[in-house]
């Protein structure tokens, strides 16, 4: 199945008709291009995430080395190590004051769509979910929020780097990224404290055991999968809500808001994956997995698996139970599920209050990424219909 290519151009503009012959034909294939197996239903994908003594998300408990867990942080340890770290920032979260952070959000949201009311379109991505979503995270976290344009550039460079086993030239652009935001991060280090998720976690990690290294490691992690997942679980979401006009009208309804929310995720989650490291021989859907090789759970395609979900493409704003794996699952679900679904419902929110109804103007378009997925530019209007619209 080297025929899976999560980068050729028509699986980036629409990836689940790949995913659908896959689940038929392959669910369970080792991919020579991404040297791993690859795992397409949900039965497979939601084992490899529940078990953490099979399947590690700290690679050198497999025998690697070189592992993404050469710096120890809550997304890339795994139990017992893990637990004490999880459940700190799991405290701070419920410490925080999150109808705030959601009402601050939408009314962003809501002011920086009359702005852009009377403009023939605009970019919602850029104009709308990055510094939302930005404002958000920071506002969490107790700290400064940095220049959104030129940190979404350094985000969106990372997030590429994901990639750089299929192409390399992302690469450096990478990791100069990644020493700018280490740079960001570390005027943290010096800045007076705000009130925020930082300060709590940084004063309750000696009495719960955890290192101030593992600390300033899990919100780093935090800080950039708070903006980048939010950004794209937001930009489709509203995608997917402009594609059909009657799901935003119904969400008027409080009882569809947080069911419809959960369904706007599983039905075109940003994160497309995820891999672990097999740490003992092991047999999915009668392929046998050898101690160090590595699986890719595809969460996209798992989420439209029909085994699972009845009517998989279709959106169904009251499914339930929909107990998707687009934020991931288990201990190691992502730590901006929180910020994604609020951010969500405040975008709903100002969507419902705009001063008319948002429609595309033109088509959006989509980088190369096989790791996160969502439009990089979503042209949009708030006229009427038969205005004259320049993308």
């Amino acid at each position: 199945m080297d025929g899976y290519n999560p980068l050729d151009p028509a699986t980036v503009a629409d990836p689940h008709p790949v995913y659908r012959r896959l689940r038929e034909s392959a669910p369970v294939f080792f991919s020579e291009r991404l040297n791993s197996w690859v795992l397409t239903r949900y039965a497979d994908c939601h084992r490899v995430l529940a078990e953490t003594e099979t399947f590690a998300a700290d690679w050198r408990r497999a025998g690697h080395d070189d592992g993404p867990a050469s710096v120890a942080s809550m997304q890339e340890l795994d139990p017992p190590d893990h637990t004490p770290l999880r459940r700190l920032f799991t405290t701070a979260f419920r410490d925080q004051d999150l109808d705030a952070i959601g009402e601050r959000a939408a009314a962003k949201a809501i002011a920086a769509l009359e702005r852009c009311a009377d403009r023939p379109s605009f970019d919602f991505t850029a104009e709308v979910a990055r510094p939302v979503a930005l404002s958000a995270v920071c506002r969490l976290l107790g700290v400064a929020e940095p220049p959104v344009s030129s940190f979404a550039a350094q985000s969106d460079a990372l997030v590429r780097g994901m990639d750089a086993g299929l192409l390399p030239e992302v690469l450096e652009p990478a990791l100069a990224a990644r020493r700018q935001i280490n740079d960001l991060i570390a005027s943290w280090h010096t800045a007076a404290p705000r009130p925020g998720l930082l300060r709590e976690v940084l004063a309750g990690a000696a009495p719960a055991g955890v290192t101030e290294e593992a600390v300033w490691n899990s919100v780093r992690v935090l800080f950039l999968a708070g903006f980048s997942t939010t950004v794209g679980a937001a930009a489709n979401a509203v995608l997917a809500l402009l594609e059909h006009p009657e799901a935003l009208e119904r969400m008027r309804d409080p009882a569809l808001l947080a069911t419809g929310v959960d369904e706007l995720l599983r039905y075109d989650g940003p994160v497309q994956g995820t891999s672990r490291a097999c740490v003992t021989r092991t047999e999915i859907g009668g392929a046998v997995i050898e101690r160090g090789q590595i699986v890719l759970a595809l969460f996209a395609a798992a989420n439209r698996d029909p085994e699972r979900f009845p009517d998989p493409d279709a959106l169904v704003l009251d499914r339930t139970p929909n107990r998707h794996l687009s934020l991931g699952w288990g201990p190691h679900a992502c730590s901006g599920a929180i910020l994604a679904r609020l951010i969500i419902r405040a975008l709903v929110a100002a969507l419902l209050k705009a001063p008319a109804p948002m429609r595309l103007a033109a088509a959006p378009t989509r980088a190369p990424r096989a790791t996160l997925r969502y439009p990089d530019t979503l042209p949009v209007t708030l006229r009427p219909a038969g205005s004259d619209v320049h993308a």
